[in-house]
């Protein structure tokens, strides 16, 4: 007996025809395949992402560890010191030399790029493999990873200006339409201020590094241009000069000398000794001209004051020492506008580089400084203008220092007007000031 097949069966033939022509199954496969597709690219995304972020904290690790390596080797450390310096640093970022197929690799000088005969310059570079997750669906080998830094000593970072105040106010002001060029050389202020250096009207400061113990404030259309950088919570800079002491001495050799008109020139020469001692200071005025012949010119109390037309012309090996006998009276510095000025510092002995050098026991006075350089043009000092417990006025025009060398070190330093700083110092005598600067050169 033959029984009817069920109402819904179909025979298979037509069962699998109907199914081949059934359009809205090929969408769903397609939408699956679509979908695995948009699976594997999200995972690759996420993955790539994750690999960008690594990379940046590679780049971070080497740029660190390549700076404190140099630095460590700039002051002296061995091989092993500052190689051991470089991977502390590397390994901080979680890049350990040897772990999870991680490589940290230190070169002094430069194994390859444009320092690799640069002995000061440290390379470091990180690698590693990165394992596949999902982006093994498109890829057929893991990527490595890989960063690279070079950090060198800056030849030319030595400060042009430094002021020595570590109290919480501004040691560095600039006012007006005024600019002041540190050619090839930094400045450094010590204060802790958030304007430790403060920049108003149309001033322009424009330097190789500026390095700022606090920080800056500027208003109007005052700037501040680094070629190296600005670096604010820097430490503060050492003096130079800490160990220069006066030199000893006794009686006088002159007092209240002025020199006034044109036709009475004077000469000062120092006996043997090499020092000659002004007491009450030196007054040169109406057009007036004195030379001081190569020596020490010690002024107990009173001014060192040029000013009207006037000249002084102290073209090797003087330094100029202001200072008192009595503790009270310390002599000062006034050079006005006007005043033709030429002032070559020693370049050897205990006061190499010291061409104007003020007692660090006077008085510390800054509010107003009462020490002036407002010599404008014709004011050419080669040497160190030192004022360490003292403020400081200067306006030193476009030719200061000539094409040689001048560097300005002073408790807080004024400038009211164009200044012009140049920092060809070697064999002037002149020490180097700040701290080491080191920079990262690729």
């Amino acid at each position: 007996m033959r029984y009817p097949a069920p109402c819904c069966l179909r025979p298979v033939p037509r069962a699998l025809g109907a199914l081949a022509g059934d359009q809205s199954g090929a969408v769903t496969v397609t939408l699956a395949l679509t979908f695995t597709a948009l699976v594997g690219l999200a995972a690759l995304g996420t993955e790539v992402a994750e690999w960008y972020s690594i990379r940046r904290t590679m780049q971070g690790a080497v740029d660190s560890a390549a700076f404190s390596a140099a630095l460590a080797k700039w002051n002296g450390a061995s091989t092993t010191a500052y190689t051991s310096e470089a991977t502390t640093v590397t390994a901080s970022y979680g890049f350990v030399d040897g772990t999870n197929d991680a490589v940290v690799t230190i070169n002094s000088p430069p194994a390859s790029g444009t320092h690799t005969t640069d002995s000061n310059a440290v390379e470091v570079i990180v690698s590693r493999p990165q394992p596949l997750q999902l982006a093994r669906l498109f890829l057929r080998n893991s990527p490595t990873l890989q960063a690279r830094a070079v950090a060198t000593l800056n030849p030319t970072g030595s400060a042009c200006v430094l002021a020595l105040d570590r109290s919480d106010i501004t040691d560095v002001s600039d006012n007006g339409n005024t600019t002041l060029n540190l050619n090839s050389c930094n400045l450094y202020v010590n204060s802790p201020s958030n304007s430790a250096l403060n920049l108003v009207g149309q001033a322009t400061i424009n330097a190789e590094a500026a390095f700022i113990s606090g920080n800056y404030a500027l208003s109007g259309q005052a700037s501040l241009n680094t070629t190296a950088g600005t670096f604010t919570g820097s430490a503060p800079a050492n003096d130079p000069y800490a160990d220069v002491s006066v030199p000893s001495y006794s009686g006088c050799d002159q007092t209240n000398l002025s020199v006034s008109g044109r036709n009475n020139p004077q000469t000062l020469t120092p006996g043997p000794s090499g020092t000659m001692v002004l007491c009450g200071g030196v007054s040169v005025t109406g057009n007036g001209s004195l030379t001081l012949s190569p020596g020490t010119y010690i002024m107990d109390g009173g001014s060192f004051s040029v000013s009207g037309n006037s000249s002084i012309s102290a073209p090797s090996g003087v330094t100029i020492i202001l200072t008192s006998s009595t503790g009270n009276n310390y002599a000062t510095a006034s050079i006005a506008g006007g005043a033709d000025v030429n002032i070559v510092a020693p370049t050897s002995g205990p006061l190499a580089g010291l061409a104007i050098f003020q007692d660090r026991n006077a008085p510390q006075r800054t509010n107003p400084p009462p020490n002036s350089f407002t010599g404008g043009t014709t004011q050419n000092i080669t040497g160190a203008i030192y004022f360490p417990n003292q403020g400081m006025t200067f306006n030193g025009g476009t030719n200061t220092g000539g094409a040689i060398c001048t560097q300005l070190v002073g408790l807080t330093i004024t400038f009211n007007g164009n200044a012009n700083f140049n920092n060809n110092c070697t064999g002037t005598g002149v020490r180097s000031a700040g701290t080491s600067f080191i920079k990262l050169v690729e």
